[in-house]
């Protein structure tokens, strides 16, 4: 038993991150990835919130043409751990979860900006988030996201620009 305590302390950090319901986890996703210049995300708190085995997906416009990318989920949360020269702060305004039993599906609709008080998101983006419900809580299985593009606004249903909404 002596033995299994500090284990047990030390694996507490990555099971506290988890979360009770999807909407949290989602909420620490976007908190956990914004932070100001010169300081990198809390990669640590990001590979709580993901399950091992997890991916992240995107699609992007580059030179005005559709980019689809994908990658391993530590494989995002490493490039986290790099701190950048501007901020970067997340601010989910619209948000629609759908449950059943240990699945779940987050619509959240996020805008980004490098300065958080600025009036205007520097873009926003859709993201699709698949979760599951183990014996820590719901962790992230995999994250599509979707740069908004011009002439096509991404519909807040509800929500309200510069409105961050919470757990």
């Amino acid at each position: 038993m002596r033995r299994l305590l500090p284990l047990a302390f030390a694996c507490l950090p990555l099971f506290a991150a988890a979360s009770s319901t999807p909407a949290a986890t989602v909420a620490a996703l976007w908190e956990a990835s914004s932070h100001a210049p010169g300081v990198p995300a809390d990669a640590e708190r990001l590979q709580g919130l993901f399950r091992s085995e997890a991916i992240v997906a995107g699609g992007v416009n580059r030179d005005g043409r559709p980019l689809f990318q994908a990658m391993k989920a530590s494989d995002f949360i490493a490039g986290q751990r790099q701190a950048r020269p501007h901020g970067f702060y997340e601010c989910e305004v619209a948000r629609e979860v759908k449950q059943y039993e240990r699945f779940a599906t987050v619509y959240s609709v996020v805008e980004t900006r490098r300065d958080p008080s600025a009036a205007k998101a520097d873009y926003t983006g859709v993201n699709s988030i698949q979760l599951y419900r183990d014996e820590q809580g719901w962790k992230i299985v995999s994250l599509y996201y979707h740069v908004e593009q011009p002439g096509a606004p991404i519909p807040l249903d509800g929500g309200k620009t510069g409105a961050c909404l919470g757990a």
